[in-house]
């Protein structure tokens, strides 16, 4: 054989074991919005109802407290680290904002932020300073958050006084100002605002490439002097921020605070950023494809309620997504990855 047949054969080699990567990393993404469609078109057949201008309304209000904490979480998994009290944060959040309103009013939506700030800020601090695996760290910090929620509530949903209804009337807006929003309702835009920013952040600024650097080999990051801890502390404090402003949409749209509210929300907000195809072991994903994963969940979830599926199977549904998601975000030729 010549040497330019063996070059080409190479050349073909190396372009398709570049396709096939190419392939491999964009899996999840592909997968997410071609089921996304599919699941549209079926639970259209099943209830023509599904599409309809007050389901759709619905959608947009069930993906928003999602999206924030998965763009939260997602930067954290950009690290190749996990954060385990987001929902522990959301939950205390919407405890917090339902009895500050009374003392605070407008101002309380303001403190709640500062919550999710300092909330994210600690977890990063017991992580990148003190050393402690964010499993770990994310875990304790996760029981003192939802113990505070029990104890501020007093173990009960507590309900939003009618005199404080002023302060939440405004998720029920349909125009802005003279633009006419149609079906996206307020809490939706919230959601989007925030992705952009952290979509922003992650792509155009030096901490935010390091984020990605820092996941990909957070040896080598450290060795060209990258500001290692200060990624890892702006990464866990946008989670927290995300988590905390799950919480007051969870608030506002319940009119409650709900001690509970955002258990459920952490394997979900993971799994909607792996759907979204953001890499568990770090380094890999857009902010911006997270609502991919969140579109797929959210999707799937409100199309069982309205065909009325039982919640024993939807939570059965949700596991497979899980486990669906870390598969196909899984770098199977890396053996030595730990979550850190």
């Amino acid at each position: 054989m010549s040497n330019s047949a063996h070059h080409d054969l190479a050349t073909s080699g190396r372009t398709w074991a570049s396709g096939r990567s190419w392939l491999r990393d964009n899996m999840s993404r592909f997968i997410s919005l071609a089921s996304i469609v599919l699941l549209v078109i079926i639970f259209t057949v099943m209830n023509p109802n599904f599409l309809g201008a007050a389901n759709v309304r619905n959608l947009l209000t069930d993906i928003s407290p999602l999206l924030v904490m998965s763009c939260g979480v997602a930067l954290v998994l950009l690290l190749g680290s996990i954060d385990l009290s987001m929902g522990s944060i959301a939950s205390c959040s919407a405890v917090m904002l339902t009895l500050t309103f009374t003392c605070a009013g407008w101002w309380s939506y303001a403190l709640i932020f500062l919550f999710g700030v300092f909330a994210g800020f600690l977890n990063g601090i017991l992580h990148a300073k003190l050393k402690v695996p964010s499993f770990i760290a994310t875990l304790s910090t996760q029981s003192i958050w939802q113990s505070a929620a029990f104890l501020l509530s007093g173990g009960q949903p507590l309900t939003l006084i009618p005199k404080n209804w002023g302060y939440v009337n405004w998720v029920r807006a349909k125009s802005i100002g003279p633009i006419p929003l149609g079906p996206i309702p307020p809490l939706f835009l919230i959601g989007l605002v925030l992705m952009i920013v952290y979509y922003v952040y992650q792509s155009r600024t030096e901490t935010g490439k390091t984020m990605m650097a820092l996941g990909a080999n957070e040896r080598a990051a450290r060795l060209i002097g990258l500001g290692i801890n200060r990624a890892k502390i702006v990464a866990f404090t946008f989670s927290g921020i995300g988590a905390a402003v799950a919480g007051m949409i969870f608030a506002v749209k319940l009119k409650s605070g709900i001690p509970t509210v955002g258990e459920q929300y952490n394997l979900i907000a993971i799994a909607s950023a792996a759907l979204g195809g953001v890499a568990l072991t770090g380094g890999r994903g857009h902010i911006i494809l997270v609502i991919l994963g969140v579109g797929l969940i959210t999707v799937i979830q409100n199309g069982m309620n309205v065909i009325a599926v039982d919640g024993f199977w939807q939570q059965i549904v949700f596991g497979l997504l899980v486990l669906a998601a870390i598969y196909m975000n899984s770098d199977r030729r890396r053996r030595d990855l730990v979550v850190k």
